[in-house]
């Protein structure tokens, strides 16, 4: 226990000497948070309420590790951490821990039980924010990026008061959980849903079995109406491998790090089982267009794409709808692809020797009838060599890959999103993938 302390305060002291300014503040309270000992989550609690960091991002790092740390000493965090609750940035994801403390039983009652007036009121606040947001979003003095940010925070918020509440069990919530279930986000309307239905209330059972046949709220539904035991509420055809093929991408592409809504199309493009890099058994895949329909002055524009779900979630930034189909599957594959012996470097950082394979690849090239040959990067596949470079071919500007057996060339036909290094390498190591993985099949 000794030891327990003097190492707290010795990093106490060092935190309140880094200063505000330091980054390296979110390390130490992370640090504390690891190791998960008496004294130094008491320390961590003290700091995190009374001398937090100043950037949002830093705090946040704090409280991870106690989410997968050994048993610890819950008194030493609660009730006390919950006066973080009047900073904005560190409510959720305190609210997220007690949370899933109750959730798995590691406290005998919600941490927040006590405060649950207080929770409540939270809740209505956060819903009556938003529904302004919603409603007169023009009328914020603020920026797209920090409305944005703000929406994002008060999302976050606004959905760990709803799992809080559910599982304190206080029919006082119902009313403002309600509130929240009346607004236009499907994320919230999906959390309230089930929080009251949690609590009692049918018709947030039907709410949440209609919300399945949003493609965005679709995961969320179904899980919360398994946890409920009505999934044979919800119509099958929300619960077939492609509608959740079909949630799994939009829920992607609608994340703050993607495109922060979620398309207003998505439709399947092709559909088939094989087997994929990294799995041992055969996988569903699907490949899924999606469209934004973007409202601009002088009228609307489209931007879609080609994404998939199924062995993993993603859409390029490049234009895959030249594409077919299994140079799409290609393409995803070989992106995903990782290996010790499978790995790229540009050409500039080649050694002497390696730069003479270039010239011998260059060459290859150039035989073949390709000119304007600019080399990018060299790969290494399993111990065989392939140059991607720039080039063109046959009036075509374009990407080539070559290797002493084969050349992939694929030309550069949208000039708005076109086909770039890094994809045509992908589609070039994507089709020895799948060759040798689905050979027989």
């Amino acid at each position: 226990m000794a030891a327990d302390e003097a190492l707290a305060q010795n990093a106490v002291s060092l935190y309140e000497r880094l200063g505000p300014q330091s980054r390296a503040r979110s390390q130490l309270l992370a640090w504390l948070a690891t190791a998960a000992q008496p004294a130094g989550l008491e320390a961590l609690s003290r700091l995190l309420i009374d001398d937090p960091p100043l950037e949002d991002e830093d705090i946040v790092q704090a409280l991870p590790p106690l989410f997968t740390a050994r048993k610890y000493r819950m008194e030493a965090l609660f009730p006390q951490l919950l006066a973080a609750l009047s900073n904005p940035a560190l409510a959720a994801p305190v609210l997220d821990l007690a949370n899933y403390l109750t959730r798995n039983k590691l406290v005998s009652k919600h941490p927040g039980e006590e405060r649950k007036q207080e929770l409540i009121g939270l809740l209505g606040r956060m819903a009556e924010s938003l529904a302004r947001m919603e409603e007169r979003p023009t009328e914020l003095d603020e920026s797209a990026v920090e409305l944005s940010r703000r929406v994002a925070s008060s999302v976050a918020l606004t959905v760990s008061l709803c799992d809080a509440l559910a599982q304190i069990g206080d029919d006082a919530a119902i009313p403002k959980l309600y509130q929240v279930l009346d607004l236009g986000h499907r994320r919230l309307r999906t959390e309230a849903a089930a929080a009251l239905a949690k609590l009692g209330e049918q018709p947030a059972v039907t709410a949440l079995v209609q919300l399945a046949a949003e493609p965005v709220a679709r995961l969320r539904a179904i899980a919360y109406a398994a946890e409920l035991g009505v999934t044979d509420k919800i119509d099958a055809q929300y619960r077939t491998p492609q509608a959740r093929a079909e949630a799994e991408l939009t829920v992607w592409l609608a994340e703050p790090t993607q495109f922060g809504v979620p398309p207003t199309q998505c439709e399947l493009f092709d559909q088939r089982r094989q087997f994929w890099p990294g799995f041992s058994e055969l996988v569903d895949c699907f490949l899924l267009r999606f469209s934004y329909t973007i409202t601009v002055e002088g009228g609307e524009r489209t931007y879609s794409n080609i994404g998939i779900a199924g062995p993993l979630v993603h859409a390029f930034t490049a234009d895959l709808a030249d594409l077919s189909p299994d140079d799409i599957y290609a393409a995803y594959a070989g992106w995903q692809a990782s290996h010790e012996d499978i790995f790229e470097h540009d050409v500039s950082r080649l050694s002497r020797t390696e730069k003479l394979e270039v010239v011998r690849l260059e060459r290859r090239l150039h035989d073949a009838g390709y000119a304007n040959i600019r080399p990018q990067q060299m790969g290494y596949f399993f111990g065989e060599r392939a140059l991607t470079a720039l080039a063109d071919h046959a009036t075509l500007a374009g990407v080539a890959v070559v290797d002493f057996q084969d050349i992939v060339f694929l030309p550069q036909r949208n000039s708005r999103r076109p086909l770039g290094v890094r994809e045509v390498y992908s589609i070039y190591k994507g089709r020895k993938l799948l060759r040798t993985f689905n050979r027989g099949e």
